[in-house]
C-alpha cells in the first residue's frame, strides 16, 4: 500500500520479482570488487542520469526498463561547466534506496554517514541538503576529484515501493518535531520542505487487519 497524489493505492501479487530459487547454465554467484568499476561522466555540461553508474541490472519485460538496477558512486572527476554538479531537486518514476559504504556523498555534506541509508519512493521529491546547495551554487567550476567515497543505490521498479517497518515508524514519530525544526533552520530561505509527517491513527500496512480480505492481484484506490 502506498500514497500517491493524495490517494491510497494497494496491489497484491503472489510472487516477488526478487525471488531466486537457483541459477541456470553459466549463471553463478560471484564477488566483484567495486573499486574496479570504470565509471563515466559528462565532459561538457549538465548532470547525467545516475543510470550511467549501473553495475548490474535486472531487465523487466518492458523494453528499456528494469526490475532492479544496482548502481555505485565511486571516486571520479567532476568537470562539467555551466552546471549545478550535485543532483538537483527531482522526483523519479523508480524507487531509490541509497547507502554510503565509506567516505562522504557529494550531495549530502552533513548527516549521511557510512552505514547510513535513504529511501525515496516513486515520485517522492528529494535533493541535496542546504549546505551542499549553497556550496555548489557558488563554487568555481574547475575540475574536482571526488575521492575517498563509495555510495550505492538500488533503483526498483515503481510497482515495488519499499515500506518502513513498524519500529521505524515509531522512531519517526519521536523524531519528527526535532527533524522539522532542524530542516527549518538549515533551509536558509530555500523553497524546499523536507519534513516527515506521520498521520494520527496511522496503521502498519502489513498488519493482519490491513491485509485481511485480499483476493489476489488487484489495483484499487481509496
Amino acid at each position: 500500500m502506498t500514497k500517491f497524489q493524495g490517494r491510497l493505492w494497494a496491489a497484491a501479487i503472489d510472487h516477488s520479482p526478487l525471488n531466486v530459487v537457483a541459477w541456470h547454465g553459466n549463471y553463478v554467484p560471484y564477488k566483484y570488487d567495486l573499486a574496479n568499476f570504470n565509471c563515466i561522466n559528462t565532459v561538457s555540461f549538465d548532470h547525467p542520469d545516475p543510470s550511467i553508474y549501473t553495475v548490474l541490472t535486472s531487465p523487466s519485460e518492458v523494453p528499456g526498463t528494469a526490475n532492479v538496477d544496482f548502481a555505485i558512486f565511486p571516486p571520479r572527476w567532476m568537470v562539467a561547466e555551466h552546471t549545478f554538479r550535485p543532483p538537483w531537486f527531482h522526483r523519479n518514476f523508480m524507487n531509490e534506496f541509497m547507502g554510503l559504504i565509506h567516505g562522504e556523498y557529494d550531495a549530502k555534506a552533513e548527516g549521511f554517514v557510512p552505514g547510513g541509508s535513504s529511501l525515496h519512493n516513486c515520485m517522492a521529491g528529494h535533493g541535496p541538503d542546504a549546505e551542499t546547495f549553497e556550496k555548489a551554487s557558488k563554487a568555481e567550476l574547475k575540475p574536482v576529484y571526488v575521492g575517498d567515497t563509495m555510495a550505492f543505490m538500488l533503483r526498483l521498479a515503481s510497482c515495488a515501493s519499499l515500506q518502513s517497518l513498524r519500529w521505524r515508524l515509531r522512531s519517526l514519530i519521536i523524531s519528527t518535531s526535532k527533524f522539522g525544526r532542524d530542516c527549518g533552520r538549515s533551509s536558509k530561505g530555500l523553497a524546499v520542505s523536507s519534513t516527515f509527517v506521520i498521520p494520527s491513527g496511522a496503521r502498519d500496512p502489513y498488519s493482519p487487519e490491513m491485509c485481511a480480505g485480499s483476493r489476489g492481484p488487484s489495483l484499487r484506490s481509496g
